[in-house]
Protein backbone atom coordinates (compact mmCIF):
# COMPACT_ATOMS: atom_id res chain seq x y z
CA UNK A 1 0.00 0.00 0.00
CA UNK A 2 1.42 3.40 -0.99
CA UNK A 3 1.68 6.31 1.44
CA UNK A 4 -1.17 8.09 -0.32
CA UNK A 5 -3.36 4.99 -0.03
CA UNK A 6 -2.51 4.71 3.69
CA UNK A 7 -3.47 8.34 4.22
CA UNK A 8 -6.75 7.82 2.37
CA UNK A 9 -7.46 4.80 4.57
CA UNK A 10 -6.79 6.86 7.70
CA UNK A 11 -8.99 9.64 6.34
CA UNK A 12 -11.82 7.15 5.80
CA UNK A 13 -11.50 5.83 9.38
CA UNK A 14 -11.60 9.40 10.71
CA UNK A 15 -14.63 10.39 8.64
CA UNK A 16 -16.50 7.26 9.75
CA UNK A 17 -15.44 7.72 13.40
CA UNK A 18 -13.80 4.27 13.56
CA UNK A 19 -11.46 4.73 16.51
CA UNK A 20 -10.32 1.10 16.93
CA UNK A 21 -9.19 0.46 13.30
CA UNK A 22 -7.56 3.92 13.32
CA UNK A 23 -5.61 3.16 16.49
CA UNK A 24 -4.62 -0.33 15.32
CA UNK A 25 -3.46 0.98 11.94
CA UNK A 26 -1.08 3.51 13.48
CA UNK A 27 0.01 1.45 16.50
CA UNK A 28 1.74 -0.98 14.12
CA UNK A 29 4.15 1.81 13.15
CA UNK A 30 6.82 3.64 15.11
CA UNK A 31 5.33 6.93 16.38
CA UNK A 32 7.69 8.92 14.12
CA UNK A 33 6.53 6.99 11.04
CA UNK A 34 2.88 7.27 12.10
CA UNK A 35 3.33 11.03 12.57
CA UNK A 36 4.75 11.32 9.06
CA UNK A 37 1.56 9.70 7.77
CA UNK A 38 -0.94 11.82 9.66
CA UNK A 39 1.04 15.01 8.95
CA UNK A 40 -0.37 14.72 5.42
CA UNK A 41 -3.91 15.12 6.77
CA UNK A 42 -5.59 18.44 7.44
CA UNK A 43 -5.31 19.99 10.95
CA UNK A 44 -9.03 19.31 11.46
CA UNK A 45 -8.53 15.62 10.58
CA UNK A 46 -5.54 15.34 12.91
CA UNK A 47 -7.59 16.89 15.71
CA UNK A 48 -10.37 14.40 14.99
CA UNK A 49 -7.82 11.56 15.21
CA UNK A 50 -6.78 12.77 18.68
CA UNK A 51 -10.44 12.96 19.74
CA UNK A 52 -11.17 9.45 18.46
CA UNK A 53 -8.22 7.52 19.93
CA UNK A 54 -7.91 9.69 23.03
CA UNK A 55 -5.15 12.13 24.11
CA UNK A 56 -3.12 9.49 25.97
CA UNK A 57 -2.93 7.12 23.00
CA UNK A 58 -2.47 9.92 20.45
CA UNK A 59 0.27 11.83 22.27
CA UNK A 60 3.26 9.58 21.31
CA UNK A 61 2.38 10.16 17.63
CA UNK A 62 1.30 13.79 18.01
CA UNK A 63 4.67 14.73 19.57
CA UNK A 64 6.43 13.77 16.32
CA UNK A 65 4.09 15.82 14.12
CA UNK A 66 5.78 18.98 12.72
CA UNK A 67 5.39 21.93 15.06
CA UNK A 68 3.35 24.13 12.73
CA UNK A 69 0.90 21.28 12.08
CA UNK A 70 0.58 20.69 15.83
CA UNK A 71 -0.15 24.35 16.34
CA UNK A 72 -2.92 24.43 13.70
CA UNK A 73 -4.45 21.17 14.95
CA UNK A 74 -4.85 22.42 18.53
CA UNK A 75 -7.42 24.97 17.41
CA UNK A 76 -9.77 22.17 16.29
CA UNK A 77 -9.69 20.23 19.58
CA UNK A 78 -12.48 20.36 22.13
CA UNK A 79 -11.77 22.14 25.39
CA UNK A 80 -11.63 18.88 27.37
CA UNK A 81 -9.36 17.05 24.93
CA UNK A 82 -7.06 20.05 24.64
CA UNK A 83 -6.68 20.23 28.42
CA UNK A 84 -5.91 16.51 28.67
CA UNK A 85 -3.42 16.56 25.81
CA UNK A 86 -1.50 19.53 27.19
CA UNK A 87 -1.40 18.05 30.69
CA UNK A 88 0.08 14.82 29.31
CA UNK A 89 2.85 16.62 27.37
CA UNK A 90 6.33 16.87 28.86
CA UNK A 91 6.92 20.30 30.43
CA UNK A 92 9.51 21.43 27.89
CA UNK A 93 7.42 20.39 24.85
CA UNK A 94 4.35 22.05 26.36
CA UNK A 95 6.27 25.29 26.99
CA UNK A 96 7.71 25.31 23.46
CA UNK A 97 4.24 24.94 21.98
CA UNK A 98 2.61 27.57 24.20
CA UNK A 99 5.38 30.08 23.50
CA UNK A 100 4.66 30.09 19.76
CA UNK A 101 0.87 30.52 20.01
CA UNK A 102 -0.78 33.88 19.48
CA UNK A 103 -1.70 35.75 22.66
CA UNK A 104 -5.42 34.96 22.60
CA UNK A 105 -4.99 31.22 22.10
CA UNK A 106 -2.09 31.16 24.55
CA UNK A 107 -4.31 32.61 27.29
CA UNK A 108 -7.06 30.15 26.45
CA UNK A 109 -4.70 27.21 26.67
CA UNK A 110 -3.04 28.35 29.90
CA UNK A 111 -6.46 28.71 31.52
CA UNK A 112 -7.05 24.97 30.92
CA UNK A 113 -3.93 23.89 32.81
CA UNK A 114 -3.62 23.22 36.51
CA UNK A 115 -2.09 26.07 38.48
CA UNK A 116 1.24 24.23 38.97
CA UNK A 117 1.41 23.35 35.26
CA UNK A 118 0.57 26.92 34.27
CA UNK A 119 3.26 28.36 36.55
CA UNK A 120 5.77 25.86 35.18
CA UNK A 121 5.02 26.87 31.57
CA UNK A 122 5.30 30.58 32.36
CA UNK A 123 8.60 30.00 34.14
CA UNK A 124 10.09 28.08 31.19
CA UNK A 125 8.97 30.50 28.48
CA UNK A 126 10.42 33.46 30.38
CA UNK A 127 13.98 32.17 30.02
CA UNK A 128 16.02 33.66 27.13
CA UNK A 129 15.50 31.69 23.92
CA UNK A 130 19.10 30.45 23.68
CA UNK A 131 19.53 29.63 27.38
CA UNK A 132 19.65 26.26 29.11
CA UNK A 133 16.49 27.16 31.02
CA UNK A 134 14.49 27.53 27.81
CA UNK A 135 15.41 23.98 26.71
CA UNK A 136 15.21 22.11 30.01
CA UNK A 137 12.44 19.92 31.33
CA UNK A 138 11.31 19.93 34.95
CA UNK A 139 10.20 16.29 34.76
CA UNK A 140 13.25 14.60 36.29
CA UNK A 141 13.60 11.84 38.89
CA UNK A 142 14.81 12.71 42.41
CA UNK A 143 16.05 10.79 45.42
CA UNK A 144 17.01 11.68 49.00
CA UNK A 145 20.56 10.80 50.07
CA UNK A 146 19.43 8.91 53.17
CA UNK A 147 17.13 6.51 51.30
CA UNK A 148 18.26 2.90 51.08
CA UNK A 149 18.56 1.25 47.67
CA UNK A 150 15.45 -0.90 48.13
CA UNK A 151 13.16 2.05 48.88
CA UNK A 152 14.93 4.16 46.26
CA UNK A 153 14.05 1.64 43.55
CA UNK A 154 10.44 1.77 44.65
CA UNK A 155 10.48 5.58 44.54
CA UNK A 156 11.91 5.51 41.01
CA UNK A 157 9.24 3.03 39.95
CA UNK A 158 6.55 5.43 41.19
CA UNK A 159 8.16 8.47 39.54
CA UNK A 160 8.94 6.82 36.19
CA UNK A 161 5.56 7.31 34.41
CA UNK A 162 5.76 11.10 34.66
CA UNK A 163 9.50 11.67 34.16
CA UNK A 164 11.43 12.44 31.00
CA UNK A 165 14.12 9.86 31.81
CA UNK A 166 15.04 7.67 34.75
CA UNK A 167 18.45 6.55 33.56
CA UNK A 168 19.94 9.31 35.72
CA UNK A 169 18.34 9.97 39.10
CA UNK A 170 19.47 13.13 40.87
CA UNK A 171 20.13 13.25 44.60
CA UNK A 172 19.02 16.43 46.39
CA UNK A 173 18.55 17.54 49.97
CA UNK A 174 15.40 19.05 51.47
CA UNK A 175 16.10 22.43 49.84
CA UNK A 176 16.76 20.81 46.42
CA UNK A 177 20.49 21.46 46.57
CA UNK A 178 22.07 19.12 44.03
CA UNK A 179 24.31 16.65 45.87
CA UNK A 180 24.99 13.92 43.32
CA UNK A 181 23.46 11.44 40.93
CA UNK A 182 22.96 7.70 40.61
CA UNK A 183 22.21 5.80 37.45
CA UNK A 184 19.46 3.22 37.30
CA UNK A 185 22.18 0.65 36.69
CA UNK A 186 23.91 1.65 39.95
CA UNK A 187 20.67 1.21 41.88
CA UNK A 188 19.97 -2.20 40.40
CA UNK A 189 23.52 -3.45 41.01
CA UNK A 190 23.87 -2.17 44.61
CA UNK A 191 22.94 -4.11 47.78
CA UNK A 192 19.35 -3.33 48.91
CA UNK A 193 20.45 -1.95 52.28
CA UNK A 194 23.05 0.44 50.88
CA UNK A 195 22.36 4.14 51.22
CA UNK A 196 21.97 6.36 48.20
CA UNK A 197 24.62 8.74 49.56
CA UNK A 198 27.14 5.88 49.55
CA UNK A 199 26.65 4.93 45.90
CA UNK A 200 25.96 8.32 44.32
CA UNK A 201 28.53 10.10 42.14
CA UNK A 202 29.54 13.39 43.72
CA UNK A 203 31.73 14.67 40.87
CA UNK A 204 28.92 16.47 39.12
CA UNK A 205 28.98 18.81 36.18
CA UNK A 206 25.93 21.06 36.07
CA UNK A 207 25.00 24.23 34.20
CA UNK A 208 23.16 27.35 35.22
CA UNK A 209 19.73 28.10 33.77
CA UNK A 210 21.20 31.16 32.01
CA UNK A 211 24.01 29.20 30.31
CA UNK A 212 24.08 29.42 26.50
CA UNK A 213 22.55 26.24 25.08
CA UNK A 214 25.40 25.84 22.56
CA UNK A 215 27.86 25.62 25.45
CA UNK A 216 25.66 22.99 27.12
CA UNK A 217 25.64 20.96 23.89
CA UNK A 218 29.45 21.08 23.75
CA UNK A 219 29.62 20.00 27.39
CA UNK A 220 27.29 17.07 26.79
CA UNK A 221 29.28 15.99 23.74
CA UNK A 222 32.59 16.22 25.59
CA UNK A 223 31.47 14.11 28.56
CA UNK A 224 28.97 11.83 26.74
CA UNK A 225 26.11 12.86 29.04
CA UNK A 226 22.61 11.54 28.39
CA UNK A 227 21.27 14.46 30.42
CA UNK A 228 22.73 17.61 31.98
CA UNK A 229 21.39 18.95 35.30
CA UNK A 230 20.40 22.62 35.44
CA UNK A 231 20.70 24.62 38.66
CA UNK A 232 19.79 28.15 39.72
CA UNK A 233 22.18 30.74 41.16
CA UNK A 234 21.87 29.14 44.62
CA UNK A 235 22.75 25.67 43.36
CA UNK A 236 19.19 24.36 43.61
CA UNK A 237 18.16 21.92 40.92
CA UNK A 238 15.56 23.33 38.53
CA UNK A 239 15.62 20.90 35.60
CA UNK A 240 17.55 18.71 33.20
CA UNK A 241 18.37 18.94 29.51
CA UNK A 242 18.18 15.55 27.81
CA UNK A 243 20.31 14.42 24.89
CA UNK A 244 17.41 14.44 22.42
CA UNK A 245 16.86 18.15 23.07
CA UNK A 246 20.59 18.84 22.77
CA UNK A 247 20.70 16.89 19.51
CA UNK A 248 17.98 19.18 18.15
CA UNK A 249 20.05 22.19 19.21
CA UNK A 250 23.17 20.80 17.50
CA UNK A 251 21.18 20.10 14.32
CA UNK A 252 19.67 23.60 14.37
CA UNK A 253 23.07 25.25 14.88
CA UNK A 254 24.62 23.18 12.08
CA UNK A 255 21.78 24.19 9.77
CA UNK A 256 22.11 27.83 10.82
CA UNK A 257 25.86 27.84 10.12
CA UNK A 258 25.31 26.19 6.74
CA UNK A 259 22.69 28.79 5.81
CA UNK A 260 24.84 31.69 6.98
CA UNK A 261 27.89 30.45 5.08
CA UNK A 262 25.70 30.37 1.96
CA UNK A 263 24.31 33.85 2.80
CA UNK A 264 20.79 32.56 3.37
CA UNK A 265 18.21 33.43 6.00
CA UNK A 266 17.45 30.54 8.38
CA UNK A 267 13.72 31.23 8.04
CA UNK A 268 13.76 29.96 4.45
CA UNK A 269 12.69 26.38 3.76
CA UNK A 270 12.37 24.39 0.56
CA UNK A 271 8.60 24.64 0.99
CA UNK A 272 8.64 28.44 1.39
CA UNK A 273 6.58 30.36 -1.22
CA UNK A 274 8.74 31.81 -3.97
CA UNK A 275 7.80 35.35 -2.96
CA UNK A 276 9.12 34.76 0.57
CA UNK A 277 12.32 33.18 -0.77
CA UNK A 278 12.91 36.23 -2.95
CA UNK A 279 12.30 38.54 0.01
CA UNK A 280 14.78 36.63 2.20
CA UNK A 281 17.51 36.33 -0.44
CA UNK A 282 17.45 39.79 -2.01
CA UNK A 283 19.12 41.62 0.94
CA UNK A 284 22.09 39.23 0.87
CA UNK A 285 22.39 39.54 -2.91
CA UNK A 286 22.26 43.34 -2.73
CA UNK A 287 25.01 43.26 -0.11
CA UNK A 288 27.05 40.99 -2.34
CA UNK A 289 26.40 43.35 -5.25
CA UNK A 290 27.93 46.18 -3.25
CA UNK A 291 31.11 44.21 -2.57
CA UNK A 292 31.18 43.11 -6.21
CA UNK A 293 31.16 46.73 -7.29
CA UNK A 294 34.27 47.33 -5.17
CA UNK A 295 36.06 44.52 -7.01
CA UNK A 296 34.84 45.88 -10.36
CA UNK A 297 36.16 49.34 -9.44
CA UNK A 298 39.61 47.89 -8.71
CA UNK A 299 39.61 46.21 -12.13
CA UNK A 300 38.56 49.47 -13.79
CA UNK A 301 41.68 51.17 -12.39
CA UNK A 302 43.77 48.92 -14.64
CA UNK A 303 41.60 49.19 -17.75
CA UNK A 304 44.48 50.52 -19.85
CA UNK A 305 46.72 47.61 -18.86
CA UNK A 306 44.00 45.06 -19.75
CA UNK A 307 43.41 46.88 -23.04
CA UNK A 308 47.08 46.42 -23.96
CA UNK A 309 47.31 42.77 -22.76
CA UNK A 310 43.96 41.11 -23.43
CA UNK A 311 45.22 37.81 -21.97
CA UNK A 312 45.00 39.39 -18.50
CA UNK A 313 41.17 39.42 -18.75
CA UNK A 314 40.99 35.63 -18.92
CA UNK A 315 43.79 34.92 -16.44
CA UNK A 316 42.52 37.21 -13.67
CA UNK A 317 39.33 35.13 -13.32
CA UNK A 318 41.55 32.18 -12.29
CA UNK A 319 43.20 34.29 -9.59
CA UNK A 320 39.80 35.30 -8.16
CA UNK A 321 38.35 31.78 -8.42
CA UNK A 322 41.21 30.03 -6.63
CA UNK A 323 41.38 32.77 -4.00
CA UNK A 324 37.67 32.45 -3.27
CA UNK A 325 37.89 28.66 -2.97
CA UNK A 326 40.93 28.84 -0.69
CA UNK A 327 39.22 31.46 1.46
CA UNK A 328 36.13 29.31 1.87
CA UNK A 329 38.30 26.34 2.86
CA UNK A 330 39.92 28.33 5.69
CA UNK A 331 36.57 29.85 6.61
CA UNK A 332 34.84 26.48 6.90
CA UNK A 333 37.60 24.98 9.06
CA UNK A 334 37.67 27.97 11.43
CA UNK A 335 33.87 28.32 11.72
CA UNK A 336 33.62 24.63 12.60
CA UNK A 337 36.40 24.96 15.18
CA UNK A 338 34.67 27.95 16.77
CA UNK A 339 31.36 26.08 16.85
CA UNK A 340 32.99 23.12 18.62
CA UNK A 341 34.98 25.30 21.02
CA UNK A 342 38.33 24.17 19.59
CA UNK A 343 39.59 27.78 19.35
CA UNK A 344 40.01 30.01 22.37
CA UNK A 345 39.45 33.65 21.41
CA UNK A 346 42.28 34.77 23.67
CA UNK A 347 44.74 32.47 21.86
CA UNK A 348 43.88 32.65 18.17
CA UNK A 349 47.25 33.72 16.74
CA UNK A 350 48.37 30.12 16.07
CA UNK A 351 45.25 29.61 13.95
CA UNK A 352 45.93 32.76 11.90
CA UNK A 353 49.60 31.85 11.38
CA UNK A 354 48.69 28.30 10.40
CA UNK A 355 46.11 29.38 7.80
CA UNK A 356 48.49 32.00 6.36
CA UNK A 357 51.22 29.34 6.14
CA UNK A 358 48.83 26.95 4.41
CA UNK A 359 47.85 29.71 1.98
CA UNK A 360 51.52 30.47 1.25
CA UNK A 361 52.38 26.81 0.63
CA UNK A 362 49.30 26.23 -1.55
CA UNK A 363 50.01 29.46 -3.44
CA UNK A 364 53.57 28.38 -4.21
CA UNK A 365 52.40 24.98 -5.49
CA UNK A 366 49.21 25.97 -7.36
CA UNK A 367 50.74 29.23 -8.55
CA UNK A 368 53.71 27.40 -10.04
CA UNK A 369 51.39 25.05 -11.94
CA UNK A 370 49.21 27.84 -13.37
CA UNK A 371 52.33 29.92 -14.05
CA UNK A 372 53.78 27.16 -16.24
CA UNK A 373 50.42 26.70 -17.97
CA UNK A 374 50.18 30.47 -18.63
CA UNK A 375 53.68 30.48 -20.09
CA UNK A 376 52.92 27.55 -22.39
CA UNK A 377 49.52 29.03 -23.31
CA UNK A 378 50.67 32.53 -24.26
CA UNK A 379 54.38 31.93 -24.77
CA UNK A 380 55.23 34.77 -22.37
CA UNK A 381 57.33 33.97 -19.28
CA UNK A 382 56.38 37.27 -17.61
CA UNK A 383 52.69 36.32 -17.63
CA UNK A 384 53.64 33.03 -15.99
CA UNK A 385 55.66 34.84 -13.30
CA UNK A 386 52.82 37.30 -12.62
CA UNK A 387 50.31 34.47 -12.27
CA UNK A 388 52.59 32.67 -9.83
CA UNK A 389 53.17 35.70 -7.64
CA UNK A 390 49.51 36.74 -7.77
CA UNK A 391 48.36 33.28 -6.68
CA UNK A 392 50.84 33.23 -3.81
CA UNK A 393 49.66 36.65 -2.62
CA UNK A 394 45.94 35.93 -3.04
CA UNK A 395 46.06 32.57 -1.26
CA UNK A 396 47.87 34.21 1.65
CA UNK A 397 45.05 36.78 1.76
CA UNK A 398 42.53 33.93 1.58
CA UNK A 399 44.10 32.14 4.55
CA UNK A 400 44.36 35.34 6.59
CA UNK A 401 40.80 36.58 6.00
CA UNK A 402 39.29 33.07 6.07
CA UNK A 403 40.58 32.69 9.63
CA UNK A 404 40.35 36.31 10.80
CA UNK A 405 36.78 37.22 9.75
CA UNK A 406 34.92 34.53 11.79
CA UNK A 407 37.19 35.12 14.81
CA UNK A 408 36.50 38.87 14.72
CA UNK A 409 32.75 38.24 14.36
CA UNK A 410 32.81 35.91 17.37
CA UNK A 411 34.69 38.54 19.40
CA UNK A 412 31.94 40.99 18.48
CA UNK A 413 29.48 38.38 19.83
CA UNK A 414 28.05 37.72 16.36
CA UNK A 415 27.56 34.38 14.62
CA UNK A 416 30.99 33.64 13.04
CA UNK A 417 29.27 32.24 9.93
CA UNK A 418 27.06 35.30 9.44
CA UNK A 419 28.10 36.94 6.18
CA UNK A 420 31.65 35.60 6.51
CA UNK A 421 31.76 34.31 2.95
CA UNK A 422 30.88 37.78 1.59
CA UNK A 423 33.77 39.42 3.47
CA UNK A 424 36.25 36.70 2.55
CA UNK A 425 35.23 36.64 -1.13
CA UNK A 426 35.49 40.44 -1.28
CA UNK A 427 38.99 40.32 0.23
CA UNK A 428 40.20 37.66 -2.22
CA UNK A 429 38.59 39.33 -5.24
CA UNK A 430 39.84 42.83 -4.47
CA UNK A 431 43.23 41.64 -3.22
CA UNK A 432 43.70 39.16 -6.03
CA UNK A 433 42.79 41.63 -8.77
CA UNK A 434 44.93 44.38 -7.24
CA UNK A 435 48.02 42.15 -6.92
CA UNK A 436 47.61 40.55 -10.36
CA UNK A 437 46.83 43.70 -12.32
CA UNK A 438 49.26 45.78 -10.25
CA UNK A 439 52.11 43.43 -11.09
CA UNK A 440 51.01 43.39 -14.73
CA UNK A 441 51.10 47.19 -14.81
CA UNK A 442 54.57 47.31 -13.25
CA UNK A 443 55.91 44.70 -15.66
CA UNK A 444 53.93 45.89 -18.69
CA UNK A 445 57.00 46.98 -20.71
CA UNK A 446 58.53 43.51 -20.30
CA UNK A 447 55.27 41.74 -21.16
CA UNK A 448 54.97 43.80 -24.35
CA UNK A 449 58.66 43.53 -25.27
CA UNK A 450 59.22 41.55 -28.48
Amino acid sequence: MTRQQQQEQLRAYIEDGLSLPLYEELSQLHPADAAELIAGLTPAEIARYVELVGPKEALPVFEFVPFLVQKDSLEHLSRQTLAQLMSLMSPDDRADLVEELDDAFQERLLSLLLKSERQNVLKLINYPEDSAGAHMTTAYALLHPDSDVKSALEEVRLQAPTKETIYYIYVVDSSRQLLGLVSLRDLIMSPPRSRVRDIMKKQLISVSAEEDIEEVAKLSSRYDFLAVPVVDAAGRMVGIITFDDLYDVIAEEATEDMYHLANLDTDEKVSSPWQRSVKLRVPWLLGNLGTGLVAAYVVSLFAETIHQVVALASLMTIVALLGGNAGNQSLTVVVRALALGEIKLARNWPVLFKEVAVGLANGLIVGLVIGVISFLWYGNPWLGLIMWLALVGNLVIAGLFGAMVPIVLRKLKLDPALGSSIFVTTATDVGGFFIFLGLATLLLPRILAP
